[in-house]
């Protein structure tokens, strides 16, 4: 039985993936510089530190601590007022939190952004808390940052789902054994097939996630 799960933000539970796919590139322009030819595609899987510090040695000529406030900044009126939660998600998530499911963020993107989005949203107070791919020392490639937060769970690997959207994501997390639910999101279209076969459950949005799918 489910008794813990593991989320993932950007482009699983928010509709926030279109922002990022010309965010550096843009970034880039707005101080000066000439972007390379696939520039955005190169930080995809970045963290919001990593690409910070992308940032400031190639392009904007500041500090990765600079750096990151300069993201932080150009990304908050997004996340504290656009940025929206995919269809269904609100509701799954109440139905988690009521079946005593307890749950956890694991993002690569800034701590502030996420809160601010969630907490619009009205489903901050759900999650017994956040690690980000800074703290966890290293990206989703890697298992640290799910292996981090399960530990905060103090639940178990079988009775732990994790939540995602990103191929290189879902990959990590089947490798240690999760079971894994994959929501689709236009920039992982490229790797769809892959991730329905590699999932547990696939699907477009939660509109149709129900409890007993993880029973």
């Amino acid at each position: 039985m489910i008794k813990g799960a593991i989320f993932d933000v950007d482009g699983t539970l928010l509709d926030s993936m279109g922002m990022w796919r010309t965010f550096v590139s843009e970034l880039i322009r707005k101080y000066g510089g000439n972007p390379e030819d696939g520039v955005d595609e190169k930080v995809r899987y970045y963290s919001l530190r990593q690409t910070a510090t992308f940032l400031a040695e190639n392009y904007i000529g500041c500090t990765p601590d600079e750096g990151e406030k300069i993201c932080l900044s150009e990304t908050m009126d997004f996340y504290a007022n656009r940025a929206g939660l995919k269809p269904g998600a609100a509701e799954f998530l109440h139905t988690l939190g009521n079946a005593g499911v307890k749950m956890y963020i694991a993002t690569a993107t800034y701590r502030p952004l996420i809160q601010a989005a969630l907490e619009r949203e009205g489903v901050w107070n759900l999650f017994s808390g956040m690690i980000t791919c800074s703290e966890a020392g290293a990206g989703k490639t890697k298992p640290d940052i799910f292996l981090k937060a399960l530990e905060k769970l103090g639940t178990s690997v079988p009775e732990t789902w994790v939540f995602e959207d990103a191929y290189h994501a879902v990959k990590t997390a089947k490798s240690i054994g999760f079971k894994v639910h994959c929501v689709y999101d236009e920039t992982e279209a490229d790797h769809a097939s892959l991730l329905r076969q590699m999932s547990d459950i696939y699907s477009r949005d939660f509109t149709d996630a129900r409890i007993e799918n993880y029973l």
